[in-house]
Order: C-alpha cells, then sequence, then structure tokens
C-alpha cells in the first residue's frame, strides 16, 4: 500500500521559519488591490543585484586553489536543480532575503579559514546558494509591464553579463595587485550590500504555486523539456549559445598571451570591449526584439553572430582587430539571443516559472562547461583556428535548431502557422499572469454584474401595472 505524501505545509515549514525571522517593512508588504507592474527602478535594482552577485566569481591567483572553481560549478549546478525551484513554492521575499545572509557569512568564512580543505567545502556551499540572480528573471516576467517587458527582461539580463564581464575585468587587476583574501572580503562587503538593499525595497511577493509540494516540483524539472517544446528549443539553444561565449572567453585569454603578449592586466581589460555591448541590450530591445517575434529577433542574431565569429577567427590569427570585432558584435548578438529566448519562454508555465528557468540555466551551464572543454581542447591541438571552427560550429548547430520548428509552431516539428516574423499585437500569452488574473476577474465581476441590470416578470408586470393607472 503506498503511503500517503505529506502535504504541502509540511514542505512549507522552512519557509515559515524565514517569515518569522525576516521582518517585512509595511511599504513592501503585499497588497492585493495595488498596482504591482514592476517599476522602472525596481528593475534597475533587479539587474544592480545581478551585477553585483556576479561579481562575487573572480576566481583566486594561488595554484593550490585549482579545485576551488571545479568545486564552485558543482554547488552552482547543485543549486540551479534543488534551490531555484523553490522559488515557486514559496515567497520569495524571505527566500531571497536568506540565501544572500547566508552566503555573505559563508564568504566571511572563505576570508578567514586557514584549512584548504574547509575552502574547498565552504566553495561548494557558496556555488549552492549564489542562485539568487536566477530568481529575478521570474519577477520580471511576471510583474513587468506589458509594454515595457522586453525591455526590462533586457536590463535584468544585462546586469547579469555586466557582472560576468566586470568579474573578468576586475580578476586580471586582482591577480597582479593584490591578494586573493582581499577579493573576498570584496565579496562579502557586496553580499551585505545587496542584503541592505533588498531588504528595504523588495516587495513581499505571493507565491506562485502554494499547493505544490517540493517534489512535485522537483518532477516537474524532469517532465517540462519533455512537454513543453518551445522550451526545449530555446535551452538547445542556450546550450550553444553559452558554449560559443565561454569557448571564445576561455581561449581568447591564451592568443592574447602567446601571440600577442598581452600581460594578465592588458588581458583583463580586454573585457572593456564585450562590457560596452551590454549597454546597447535596452536599445535593441526596444527597437527590435519588442517588434519582432523572438524567433525573427533570433535568426537575425545568430547571423550577426556567426559573420562575427568568421571574421575573428580568420583576422585574430594575424591581428588584434579580430578578437576586438568578435568580442564586440559576437557579444552582442549573444546577448541579445539571450534575451529572445527568454521571452519566447516567458510563459512556458506561468505557475512554475522557477522550474522553467531551471530548465534553461541549466543547459546554459552544462554549454558553459561544453564549450569550456571542447574549446580549450581544440586551440591546444590546433590554436585560434581549430576552436574559432568549433564556435562557428556551435553557432550554425543553433540556426538549425531553430528552423526545425517555426514561429508559430505548437508541436515538435514544422511549420505550421505560417513564416510571419513580426509580432502580432495580441498573443495567447501577451499578458503576464497577474493581469491575466485581472481580466478573468473583470470578467466574473462583468457576468455576476448584468444579471442584476435585468428586471425580473414579477418586477416587469408591476411597472406595466403603474403605466396603465397613470394613463386612466
Amino acid at each position: 500500500m503506498a503511503s500517503e505524501e505529506p502535504p504541502p505545509s509540511y514542505y512549507q515549514g522552512f519557509a515559515s521559519a524565514l517569515d518569522r525571522l525576516i521582518w517585512t517593512p509595511p511599504w513592501v508588504k503585499w497588497d492585493p488591490e495595488a498596482n504591482h507592474d514592476l517599476s522602472w527602478g525596481m528593475n534597475i535594482l533587479f539587474g544592480l543585484i545581478l551585477d553585483l552577485e556576479k561579481r562575487n566569481d573572480f576566481g583566486i591567483s594561488d595554484q593550490r586553489a585549482s579545485l576551488v572553481p571545479t568545486m564552485t560549478q558543482a554547488g552552482y549546478a547543485a543549486g540551479l536543480l534543488l534551490i531555484v525551484p523553490v522559488g515557486d513554492i514559496v515567497r520569495r521575499r524571505p527566500m531571497i532575503l536568506s540565501l544572500i545572509f547566508i552566503t555573505a557569512l559563508i564568504w566571511l568564512g572563505c576570508t578567514l579559514t586557514q584549512s584548504f580543505s574547509s575552502f574547498l567545502g565552504l566553495s561548494f556551499v557558496v556555488g549552492l546558494l549564489t542562485v539568487t540572480p536566477q530568481l529575478m528573471f521570474p519577477l520580471a516576467v511576471q510583474y513587468a509591464p506589458q509594454r515595457h517587458r522586453t525591455t526590462m527582461i533586457s536590463v535584468v539580463m544585462s546586469g547579469l553579463v555586466f557582472g560576468v564581464l566586470v568579474a573578468r575585468l576586475l580578476s586580471g587587476i586582482v591577480t597582479q595587485y593584490t591578494s586573493w583574501r582581499n577579493v573576498y572580503w570584496i565579496s562579502f562587503g557586496l553580499q551585505v550590500l545587496v542584503w541592505i538593499l533588498l531588504f528595504f525595497t523588495m516587495p513581499d511577493y505571493p507565491t506562485l504555486s502554494p499547493d505544490t509540494s517540493y517534489p512535485r516540483i522537483l518532477l516537474k524539472i524532469v517532465t517540462l523539456p519533455f512537454l513543453k517544446p518551445d522550451l526545449t528549443q530555446m535551452a538547445l539553444i542556450a546550450f550553444l549559445t553559452s558554449g560559443m561565449f565561454t569557448s571564445f572567453w576561455t581561449t581568447l585569454t591564451f592568443q592574447l598571451a602567446d601571440v600577442f603578449h598581452l600581460s594578465t592586466l592588458a588581458i583583463g581589460l580586454f573585457a572593456l570591449i564585450g562590457i560596452s555591448p551590454v549597454f546597447l541590450n535596452p536599445v535593441i530591445s526596444r527597437l527590435l526584439i519588442s517588434r519582432l517575434h523572438p524567433h525573427g529577433t533570433l535568426i537575425i542574431a545568430h547571423l550577426v553572430t556567426i559573420a562575427a565569429i568568421c571574421i575573428g577567427t580568420f583576422v585574430g590569427t594575424f591581428s588584434l582587430a579580430g578578437p576586438v570585432i568578435w568580442a564586440f558584435f559576437g557579444d552582442l548578438g549573444m546577448n541579445t539571443i539571450v534575451v529572445g529566448n527568454r521571452v519566447a519562454i516567458a510563459h512556458v508555465d506561468p505557475k512554475a516559472q522557477n522550474a522553467v528557468n531551471s530548465v534553461y540555466m541549466v543547459h546554459t551551464f552544462c554549454g558553459q562547461l561544453f564549450g569550456t572543454a571542447v574549446g580549450n581542447a581544440l586551440y591546444a591541438k590546433g590554436g585560434w583556428t581549430y576552436s574559432g571552427a568549433f564556435n562557428i560550429a556551435q553557432m550554425i548547430a543553433g540556426l538549425l535548431v531553430l528552423f526545425v520548428r517555426g514561429p508559430h509552431e505548437r508541436y515538435w516539428v514544422g511549420w505550421r502557422g505560417g513564416w510571419d516574423m513580426r509580432k502580432p499585437k495580441t498573443e495567447e500569452h501577451g499578458s503576464p499572469p497577474q493581469a491575466q488574473h485581472d481580466v478573468e476577474a473583470n470578467t466574473e465581476e462583468a457576468t455576476t454584474e448584468i444579471p442584476t441590470e435585468v428586471p425580473t416578470e414579477d418586477e416587469g408586470s408591476k411597472e406595466k401595472a403603474e403605466d396603465d393607472d397613470e394613463k386612466k
């Protein structure tokens, strides 16, 4: 006889304890009757949080610490699978604040510990808990106003990419001028700053799926790729795009040092070229992505990226202009692809947005590992040309995945619904979940109010009798 599954409240005990420990200021408490559209100020703050959070990935210069990135990546993968989906079944404010607070303490432990074994263990926990940025994307999707949703998603994404590239820039400076322990002091300070900003500004958003248990939300991560063809398609594109991105920036370090003989600091400063396209993302989102179906945006971005990689691969063997062109236009295309993917999967499952994000990010993370490993191996075998050819192949494969399924196709393969790449004025999933709920509520109110305005049979006969009396 199968045992009954514990009630959902059993799995929410941790969230209830956090709710008692973390006080919520009155001005950020949830009001069901208020307007909950995401403001530009909160949107920019979410982007800033992603920037500050990702700067924790500086790395250290100690040669004995070669296992630290591996442990951190393993912890991050576990966090994507086990922690991010929890955002669908608990309130996100206490969860996010608790993760940041605990992470700050872990960074402090990394700074003070003298044991390398302890340092490795703490590095795993750091990777496990630093998934806070991935809890911000569903909030931007759910509460961004319809007319600004694409641009706001782009702002949040820009904060994430900006943080990654700034980390690369600062890693060159830190490696050359200061001790790695100072990096962890900086990380601790950034975590405290993030916690303070969110404590006083982040609204207490309600739970997406309060009746769903933790085992069920984990099971959903397994089943979603087999049930949602649009999610699977965009996740595969994310795998290939992230593989290209990490392969380029990893092998670029070798090329700049071995062929062009640049210093560690100069290589770190090279990341400034990749930072500049980040500021163009909101503009491109406003002018291009908001007017085209995500399919059209992704096709254009893939073609631009492939052209940039081809030029960078050929010219980069004898001139710095090649890596510069690749870094600028390649990152511009990659960022556009990421925003297009995010828009395409925005409403795959409104009640499990964090689970959807977990599936997408696991593919992204695996693509990063794949791109780094294969890119390094090919560079060691054939140099810049081999690794560049590998990146071209990845982007062409992503374009083929895109063409397998059309923009209006509801099933796994085909182009049913036409080739039109323009974004329709009204889409089936054009409104965020909150807006859809409001529309349904308004419809119910309208249907219940209409009958009260129709006179009954008795009232009609009474009015007729009164009219007859007046005529007499």
